[in-house]
């Protein structure tokens, strides 16, 4: 056994990776920018945007349980501040 073999743990190779959590938090915000704009160019797509953020946040909750994966967590938690604090500064007075 060679030592770069030692220092691997018995049940991952170097050629095993997994997504990392930051690439499934930057997915979902990029899904989140995505249908934010487009409902922008839409007249009363604000409302169907704050439904599709809410769909969004639920799958990624839901996600999170099911892979025990933080970043799914994560990346719903920063998609519902960053979309209710888009949604409010939206609001005209």
């Amino acid at each position: 056994m060679t030592e770069e073999e030692q220092l691997q743990p018995q049940n991952q190779h170097p050629d095993n990776k997994q997504p990392s959590g930051i690439k499934i938090v930057g997915l979902n915000l990029a899904v989140f920018v995505g249908y934010t704009l487009l409902s922008m160019l839409t007249s009363g797509g604000l409302i169907f945007a704050g439904l599709l953020m809410i769909a969004q946040v639920v799958v990624c909750i839901i996600l999170s349980l099911y892979f025990r994966k933080w970043s799914w967590f994560l990346g719903g938690l920063l998609v519902l501040i960053i979309g209710f604090s888009t949604c409010v500064s939206l609001i005209r007075i």
